[in-house]
C-alpha cells in the first residue's frame, strides 16, 4: 500500500479544481477538473520503500565529460564537477517524488567506485545477492539504480548590435529498478534530454561573468532535472482536464447550465436524461454526451463510457451527421484512455 487508508477510496474520483465557466459561445460551456494520472512504471502495490543507488561505474572515455566547448574550442575543466552529478540527480528524485509514496526519506547509496574496461559501454545488471544485501541494509523493498550519468555542454558567442551567448547541455542517464523479492527488473531505460539558454548584453564581460551560467551550475541543473524526470515515471500525479458540454438547442440544456454552475449535478443529470428520450436524435446525442462528461467529472468512468456509446448511437441515426460528431468520437477515445489509466491507478493502489 502506497498511501494513507482514507485516501485510497478517493483515488478513482476526480477532484473539482475549478467550478464551471460559462462560455461566451451560445452552444457550449466548459468544465475544468483534476484527475489522477497513472505513472508509466507501475510498481507492485506492496512496494513501500525505495532506495536510490549510484552504481558509480566509470570508463576511460568518461574523461571526455571534463571537456566542454566554447565557440568551437575544446577546454578542459580544471575541476571535475561531474563527481556531484549523481547527488544532484538524487536530490531531483527525492524532492519531486509524489505524495503517494508515504516515506520521509529515501536512502542514498553510492557503490564503491569501479573502473570498467574501455570497450562498448555496457552495464551488466547487479547480482541479486548484491541487490538483496542493499535492500536489507537500507530497509527498502526495491532499488532505483542510476547505472550511468553523462553530460556534455557547449557555449557559442556571436557579436552583433549586442553580444549574444548560447549555452546548451546535453545529458542522459541509464536507470533500472530491481526487486529482490521476485528477482525482477521493473524498468531498464535510458533518458536523454538537454537544457538550452540564450542571453545577451552590450558588455561582453558582464555577459560572460554575470549572465552565463557556470559549468558547475549547468551540470547541477541537468542532473537535478534527470532525477526529477525519472521520478515522474513512477509517481501518480494530478492533471487538469477541460471538457466542453452542450448548453443550446433545448431549454433544458440551457437551464441545466444554471444547475451545473451551482454544483447541483443531479438536477442537471435528470434534465439531460429526459432529453435522451426525445425523437430529435441530435438533441438526444448532445444530452447523452453531456451525461458522459458529468459522470467522467465525478470519476464514474463506467457510466461515462456507457453514455458516450449512447451518444454515438443517437448521432449515427441522423441522416446528415453534424460536424460536432467528430468531437463526440474524439471524446470516446479520450474516455477509453481514461479507462485504461483508471485500471493502472487501481493496480498502483492494489485494488485489482
Amino acid at each position: 500500500m502506497k498511501f494513507t487508508a482514507t485516501s485510497v477510496k478517493f483515488v478513482y474520483l476526480t477532484i473539482i479544481a475549478l467550478v464551471f465557466a460559462s462560455s461566451a459561445c451560445k452552444t457550449i460551456s466548459q468544465v475544468q477538473f483534476q484527475t489522477l494520472e497513472a505513472p508509466e512504471i507501475v510498481l507492485p502495490s506492496d512496494v513501500n520503500n525505495l532506495a536510490f543507488v549510484d552504481r558509480n561505474l566509470s570508463f576511460p572515455a568518461d574523461s571526455i565529460a571534463q571537456y566542454y566547448f566554447v565557440t568551437g574550442v575544446s577546454i578542459k575543466d580544471s575541476i571535475d564537477h561531474t563527481q556531484n552529478m549523481s547527488l544532484n540527480c538524487y536530490q531531483g528524485f527525492t524532492e519531486n517524488i509524489s505524495e503517494f509514496w508515504p516515506q520521509d526519506s529515501i536512502p542514498f547509496v553510492r557503490l564503491p567506485h569501479k573502473m570498467m574496461p574501455d570497450t562498448i559501454r555496457h552495464f551488466t545488471p547487479l547480482s541479486w545477492n548484491v541487490v538483496d544485501s542493499l535492500c536489507k541494509e537500507t530497509k527498502s523493498d526495491v532499488l532505483v539504480v542510476l547505472e550511468d550519468i553523462q553530460a556534455f555542454n557547449k557555449q557559442n558567442m556571436e557579436e552583433g548590435d549586442v553580444y549574444w551567448a548560447f549555452t546548451e547541455i546535453q545529458y542522459y542517464g541509464i536507470w533500472r529498478i530491481y526487486d529482490p523479492l521476485y528477482q525482477k527488473i521493473y524498468d531498464d531505460r535510458i533518458l536523454v534530454d538537454s537544457l538550452f539558454l540564450e542571453t545577451s548584453d552590450s558588455n561582453v564581460e558582464k555577459l560572460v561573468n554575470e549572465k552565463l551560467p557556470k559549468r558547475e551550475e549547468l551540470l547541477n541543473d541537468a542532473s537535478y532535472e534527470l532525477g526529477r524526470s525519472y521520478v515522474d515515471l513512477i509517481s501518480p500525479k494530478w492533471t487538469d482536464v477541460k471538457r466542453s458540454y452542450f448548453v443550446s438547442g433545448d431549454k433544458r440544456l440551457s437551464t441545466a447550465l444554471y444547475f451545473m454552475n451551482k454544483n447541483e449535478f443531479d438536477t442537471a443529470i435528470n434534465m439531460w436524461k429526459s432529453i435522451t428520450q426525445e425523437k430529435n436524435m441530435k438533441l438526444a446525442g448532445r444530452a447523452a454526451y453531456n451525461l458522459a462528461v458529468v459522470h467522467e467529472m465525478k470519476g464514474e468512468l463506467k457510466e461515462a463510457r456507457s453514455w458516450i456509446r449512447k451518444a454515438i448511437y443517437f448521432y449515427k441515426k441522423i441522416k446528415n451527421i453534424p460536424d460536432e460528431y467528430k468531437e463526440i468520437e474524439a471524446y470516446a477515445l479520450a474516455l477509453n484512455s481514461r479507462w485504461v489509466n483508471g485500471k493502472k491507478i487501481k493496480q498502483f493502489f492494489g485494488e485489482e
